[in-house]
């Protein structure tokens, strides 16, 4: 479809939504390629909602870009459309794709010696232990249920070296053997509420895309902070790794993996969960496929299951089912007393809310926090000394003492908002790993200094900043992501891209304009 009929079909689709009583509207659709998002509004503060339907068809064809269709009263639009903008309201510049914040690593992590593929048949110890398990629990399910459980037939040795050949690893003894006893478990219970997958399936979703599994906030426009899972020490502080193998789920959105490269107190082959009943760091599920299988069969010796009379699943009431203590996150609001606060030291993340004035050094107990939010402040003095984990701050206040946070040895991101007044740029300068910095729209006398800042590679920025930089000389070349906030039309975000990078290739603009026939 030719530019000209594409924003004559946004601005007519803009214009029946938007109905009357306006000057003039705004329609931007980012077309990822695979889905696409809108954002509509007229200059009196509605937000028309234009046809779904219709932009889906529109859209469907088209290159992945941000489109923008800008139409007055008088029918006139125009249209500008790039690609080299990620996002719009706020709007995103990548510079850098291969940025990521730390703890997020590019495919290319080594894999351990012990898991490369070998071609030698499973243990023996190993598959005449997992065979015995697999007899146990089959007996239990048909003495319970009633009929044997319905598995496919195993694979060969053959078959599992072909597959671990195309993935670049040895699977885990276990799974191997578990593999060998039977193809697909069409959610028996085998593993619990788990069940793993047809070898074919674990192999297409290692090979298809990134290799590994998970992939926690890694794109440059989250907040980035990868947390630990517990227990602390077994689990590498990663948001994705190449060597966690889905080699299952519980075909309700979360899936299981093994661990090739655990950390210092972790074993190859344990199990990890993720998912969407998973927010944040990865689970720790259990030692190993022996030792969920060694659960399993306890608990239905001991009658600890549900079953369900027109189901097959058979589930045991199995210990690695048991979500251990949440202390992750804790959210306070209107309060700072960590008194109801279950295992202080255990909390990685903390939402502040409403706290009135506040010294941060008073949740010094949360020894282990990672990232900082404070939301609604009247005053916040940021004595952070105490939080030697800390790696992220997000602070919203009126009033804000910036000097407790100099020279704080693991800070890597702070955002700053809603203060009233001029922020002292002397402590951002003694962070020695500042790498994300968010300032937009608040007074900063000597903001021309963020050049001064060796380790920033993202900058968070009103419009207006940023042409205030770029007016004084201050490029940033060494920046891979600008976030523009101020809701400047696309045209004039793409103007600052050429100015932040006036040596590189020009964005790739399309463009197209006309008038609608009176309706």
């Amino acid at each position: 479809m030719i530019p000209g009929d594409v924003a004559r079909e946004m601005a007519r689709l803009l214009r029946e939504s938007a109905k009357s009583d306006w000057t003039s509207a705004v329609l931007r659709v980012h077309n990822t390629g695979g889905g696409f998002s809108l954002q509509a509004e007229t200059d009196t503060g509605r937000y028309p909602s234009p046809d779904m339907r219709a932009l889906s068809e529109l859209f469907r064809p088209l290159p992945s870009s941000i489109y923008e269709v800008r139409l007055n009263h008088t029918g006139e639009y125009t249209l500008l459309a790039t690609p080299d903008v990620a996002t719009m309201s706020p709007a995103w510049l990548v510079f850098d794709d291969g940025f990521r914040y730390p703890g997020h690593p590019l495919p290319g992590l080594p894999l351990p010696a012990r898991s490369r593929p070998t071609g030698a048949p499973t243990d023996p110890a190993v598959l005449a232990r997992i065979t015995g398990l697999a007899a146990e629990f089959a007996a239990l399910y048909e003495k319970i249920k009633g009929q044997a459980p319905d598995w496919e037939p195993g694979h060969s040795e053959a078959e599992l070296a072909e597959a671990e050949e195309r993935i670049g690893a040895r699977l885990p003894e276990d799974l191997r053997a578990l593999f060998r006893v039977t193809g697909w478990d069409n959610e028996s219970g085998l593993l619990g509420r788990y069940a793993h997958d047809p070898l074919h399936l674990l192999v297409e979703r290692y090979v298809e895309g990134d290799p590994g599994s998970y992939g926690w906030e890694d794109p440059v426009s989250e907040d980035g902070v990868v947390f630990e899972t517990q227990p602390a020490g077994r689990v590498k502080r990663l948001s994705r790794n190449d060597w966690w193998i889905t080699f299952g789920s519980d075909h309700a959105g979360d899936f299981v993996a093994v661990d090739l490269d655990p950390a210092e107190a972790g074993e190859s082959g344990q199990i990890l969960e993720y998912g969407r009943n998973v927010w944040g760091p990865v689970r720790y599920v259990a030692a190993s496929i022996t030792g969920m299988m060694e659960e399993v069969v306890r608990a239905l010796k001991a009658g600890e299951y549900e079953d369900e009379p027109e189901s097959p699943y058979l589930v045991a009431e199995a210990a690695f089912h048991n979500e251990p203590a949440r202390g992750h996150d804790q959210v306070l609001t209107e309060t700072t007393d960590l008194g109801g606060v279950t295992d202080p030291e255990l909390v990685q993340e903390l939402y502040l809310n409403d706290p009135g004035s506040v010294d941060l050094s008073i949740l010094n107990p949360l020894s282990s926090l990672r990232h900082l939010r404070v939301n609604r402040a009247d005053s916040v003095v940021a004595n952070l000394s105490g939080f030697p984990a800390l790696e992220a701050a997000s602070i919203e206040t009126s009033k804000l003492d910036l000097t407790g946070i100099a020279g704080h040895p693991t800070l890597w991101s702070l955002s700053l908002a809603g203060v009233k007044h001029p922020i002292d740029f002397d402590p951002l300068l003694g962070l020695p790993g500042l790498i994300r910095l968010g300032l937009a729209g608040l007074d900063v006398p000597e903001l021309e200094r963020v050049g001064e800042l060796a380790a920033l590679r993202v900058l968070i920025l009103d419009d207006g900043q940023v042409r205030r930089l770029l007016d004084a000389g201050v490029t940033l070349p060494s920046l891979a992501a600008i976030e523009i906030t101020g809701g400047a039309p696309l045209a004039e975000i793409v103007r600052l891209r050429r100015r932040l990078r006036p040596d590189g290739p020009a964005p790739e603009v399309i463009e197209a304009s006309g008038t609608l026939a009176a309706p």
